[in-house]
């Protein structure tokens, strides 16, 4: 009987894996799924001595990737069920994108919470943004005391990821772009809009200028929004974006503590 192991791993020692499974997805993901890949620990799965797929997880509970060689599939349920055991899983972090993780997910989930929207960028015919492009600037250290965010803000910065629009020297908001490090030539955009402003075409006017930013680097956008921010998706439709791909938080423990199909 053949014996299946796991490997304590990195991004670099998988990377044909990761190749192959980036290849499975169907739809589009962003920076904030591939944040928790490439923070994670990562493992090769092996049977006997054989490399036949990867995984990872992610602050020693959330699984947040699962690839197994189709010539395995045969044994996937039964390795991601060990894998839930041997390391404890909690939870796990899916894009509706990725049919085999997800339906392992669904096989031993307990529940499950809409996470986030992924969106990509559509063909439908939008109206003109209402704010120039002139307007938008890559944000510089004077940017600094504005920007919405308050995390790795003077990096982000240095890094050259954000934007800034001003009017007559008013901060309006800020863009947010950020190349995806696994997918080549794609880039998550964002916007914040300073309270004093919205509703009024900022947010559609970043976006709408990161795309053409993109565009001219010779990058795919993508876009993401929580899944109750109806506001930020709204604004990301306008601009021409589609959500065509979800991510699901799925749960393997019960309230009551029991662990599904345990």
């Amino acid at each position: 009987m053949k014996k299946t192991n796991f490997i304590n791993s990195n991004i670099q020692e998988i990377k044909s894996l990761l190749d192959e499974y980036l290849q499975t997805l169907t739809g589009v993901v962003d920076d904030f799924w591939e944040e928790h890949i490439l923070t994670a620990d990562v493992y090769i799965i092996c049977e006997d001595e054989q490399s036949i797929g990867c995984f990872a997880i992610h602050n020693n509970e959330k699984i947040t990737m699962f690839y197994i060689r189709p010539a395995y599939i045969s044994i996937a349920q039964d390795v991601f069920k060990k894998i839930l055991s041997d390391f404890k899983v909690q939870t796990a972090f899916v894009v509706t994108c990725d049919s085999l993780f997800l339906n392992l997910c669904m096989d031993f989930h307990k529940r499950i919470e809409m996470q986030a929207y992924f969106f990509n960028y559509g063909c439908m015919t939008v109206r003109s943004p209402e704010y120039s492009s002139e307007l938008l600037k890559v944000a510089i250290p004077s940017d600094e005391a504005d920007i919405l965010d308050k995390e790795r803000v003077t990096e982000n910065i240095a890094l050259g990821k954000y934007y800034v629009m001003r009017e007559n020297g008013i901060f309006l908001g800020q863009g947010f772009f950020n190349e995806l490090k696994l997918i080549p030539k794609t880039a998550s955009i964002g916007m914040s809009v300073h309270p004093d402003f919205r509703r009024k075409g900022v947010g559609r006017s970043i976006i709408m200028h990161l795309v053409n930013i993109c565009h001219n680097k010779g990058i795919t956008p993508n876009c993401g929004c929580w899944y109750y921010n109806h506001n930020s998706k709204a604004t990301l439709e306008s601009a021409g974006f589609v959500a065509q791909t979800r991510l699901l938080n799925v749960f393997f423990k019960g309230e009551d503590g029991g662990v599904a199909n345990d």
